[in-house]
């Protein structure tokens, strides 16, 4: 009788036993991924709520059988793709503000500055030669207005600096080089290049 009660005692611990959890394989060209099967919970959300709860979801057939080179997971073939223009931003270039005496009858300091005689015949035809460029340049619509106005403006405040007593060569080159060569190669006119070649070529010479 005590040998029966203890078989069935083991009997009655095997009965509560849990059953056993059988792992599926979601198999693809690369190889087999182990995951757990859906619970009965998991198994009343959607697929893409699914696959954020253990379950590994195998690859459409025709983008595992794809060659490695050029292959794009169906999953995200959905998201748009984002494309960024690459902008080349120059070097920030220091000035130096001008340095005013303490008295009205003192002497101004401007660092890096040149001397310009704006008596000169050379800078008569420089002034005539950019006041022919922004003319063209206002009467055109191979440049944007916005593009256009800020030439047109950075321009004449390069030709103010450059009649000033003691004009800093670095602003000459922010308001006036630089506009110059931009409108050289950028300008889309035949008319606008050839007068900005002109205005650049007359400012190297005042400059040197």
């Amino acid at each position: 009788m005590a040998k029966k009660k203890h078989t069935a005692k083991r009997s009655t611990k095997a009965g509560k036993r849990r059953p056993s959890t059988k792992r599926v394989a979601a198999k693809g060209k690369g190889g087999a991924f182990q995951g757990l099967p859906p619970s009965a919970s998991q198994q009343e959300l959607s697929p893409a709520v699914q696959s954020t709860q253990g379950v590994i979801e195998p690859l459409p057939a025709a983008v595992s059988n794809a060659p490695l080179e050029g292959r794009t997971d169906a999953r995200l073939q959905g998201v748009s793709s984002m494309r960024a223009d690459a902008i080349v931003i120059p070097a920030p270039v220091p000035i130096t503000p001008t340095v005013y005496p303490d008295s009205p009858q003192g002497t101004i300091t401007v660092q890096n500055h040149i001397t310009i005689n704006i008596q000169s015949a050379e800078f008569s035809r420089f002034d005539k030669n950019l006041e022919a460029l922004i003319g063209e340049l206002l009467g055109s619509n191979e440049i944007s207005g916005e593009a256009r106005d800020q030439l047109v403006c950075e321009l004449w405040a390069g030709r103010e600096i450059i009649g000033a007593p003691k004009p800093q060569r670095d602003l000459i080159d922010l308001l006036l080089v630089r506009p110059l060569k931009w409108l050289i190669e950028n300008s889309g006119s035949a008319m606008v290049s050839k007068l900005a070649g002109d205005a650049l070529v007359r400012l190297i010479k005042m400059l040197h």
